[in-house]
């Protein structure tokens, strides 16, 4: 895996017309030519660290630079996922599936998002410290694909993470945790404990 770290002052981005999270992606996704049809292998996250963004990008190969922004691409070591405990960072757009007709609905209660991190924790070989947890405010991100309104909320969850089933922990540090992962959800941001 691969991750490139892309800083943007914000007066590029508005002249790059990257106002929302498919704009992101679609740029994102011009840095893997050649794969029109493919589906997307990336993950990535937008941090507002005024007067820039921040892009954290992770793919299975690298990207080829762009002509925006400062790029800056390393490999991930094998040896980086080998680490029993973490802290971590997790954008992640936290849903549930309504019974009647299985739409995919926000989750917005402190209480059910304690649950769903817990929850997704389980699945993905992980166990998340109680003690440690913080989750974030959620927010509403707006974004217009082929034309059309849709809505994701957003919850940054931060605190320690154990290692359960390391075979599924770096399935999820390569494919992400959670839905909306094409519109910047998902990227597990790591830091071993050591």
């Amino acid at each position: 895996m691969y991750l490139t770290q892309i800083q943007i002052h914000k007066q590029a981005v508005a002249h790059k017309q990257l106002q929302d999270s498919y704009a992101w992606h679609c740029a994102l996704w011009e840095a893997f030519p050649g794969r029109p049809d493919d589906d997307r292998d990336f993950l990535f996250r937008i941090d507002d660290l005024h007067p820039h963004f921040r892009v954290l990008l992770l793919s299975p190969s690298p990207p080829s630079l762009q002509a925006w922004g400062c790029w800056k691409t390393k490999a991930v070591a094998d040896s980086f996922l080998q680490h029993d405990q973490y802290v971590f960072q997790l954008k992640a757009n936290p849903t549930m599936r309504r019974c009647e007709d299985r739409r995919r609905l926000g989750i917005y209660a402190e209480d059910r998002l304690t649950e769903w991190i817990q929850g997704k924790a389980g699945q993905n070989g992980f166990a998340v410290n109680a003690e440690s947890l913080v989750v974030g405010a959620p927010m509403d991100e707006v974004f217009i694909r082929d034309g059309r309104r849709g809505k994701h909320v957003s919850v940054d969850f931060k605190g320690h993470l154990t290692v359960t089933n390391r075979e599924a922990f770096r399935s999820a540090f390569q494919k992400g945790v959670g839905s909306g992962k094409a519109f910047g959800f998902g990227l597990l941001m790591l830091q071993p404990i050591r």
